[in-house]
């Protein structure tokens, strides 16, 4: 439990603010990384057809100080580019290292802004409230009880399948190694 000193205290905090067909949301960014896409097995789901299921990473990028800060990656884990693309402050791109201000385009409608600022835990509490702020942490969802939408086949009956199942139908393309090396070499390049 933080304690009253800690509460009040200014630190650093980095903020994401998204502008999609559910409205405005601002999610509170901490951890190392995040997955991004209309798909709800995503960390930040985005409510638009025209942004990918797997849309882009955004990765923490530690400092010597001890501060971090993030870089936006099109695509997923495994290279697949995303369909529409990502733009940084009004410039194409495949890889940004974001900066206080920056205005973020997944597509060509879903709008993104990523903020630094340095303030007490209680005003940043404040502040996530103002934009409609919806908490990460409080989101769990386990990933073999979700249902997915029903599936509708031409000449059948809808069907729907637990994304658990799903994910035994298909088959492992990469171990995890080959994962991070494919992801060491987006970086480095």
């Amino acid at each position: 439990m933080p304690t009253d000193s800690a509460f009040s205290s200014p630190q650093t905090w980095h903020v994401l603010v998204i502008d999609d067909e559910q409205g405005r949301r601002a999610v509170a960014l901490s951890a190392a990384t995040y997955s991004i896409g209309r798909d709800p097995s995503n960390a930040i789901v985005i409510h638009s057809a025209a942004v990918s299921r797997q849309h882009a990473l955004l990765l923490r990028l530690p400092h010597k100080d001890g501060q971090y800060t993030y870089r936006l990656l099109d695509g997923n884990l495994e290279g697949k580019r995303s369909t529409n693309g990502i733009s940084v402050n009004g410039r194409r791109c495949l890889s940004w290292d974001l900066k206080d201000g920056d205005q973020i385009l997944l597509g060509d409608q879903v709008r993104l802004q990523y903020y630094v600022r340095r303030s007490s835990e209680a005003n940043l509490q404040q502040y996530l409230q103002a934009v409609a702020f919806r908490s990460l942490k409080t989101g769990v969802v386990d990933q073999q009880a979700t249902i997915m939408q029903p599936l509708e086949v031409p000449g059948g009956a809808p069907q729907a399948q637990t994304t658990a199942k799903r994910a035994k139908e298909e088959p492992r393309r990469r171990s995890p190694r080959r994962l991070l090396q494919a992801l060491w070499e987006r970086l480095r390049g």
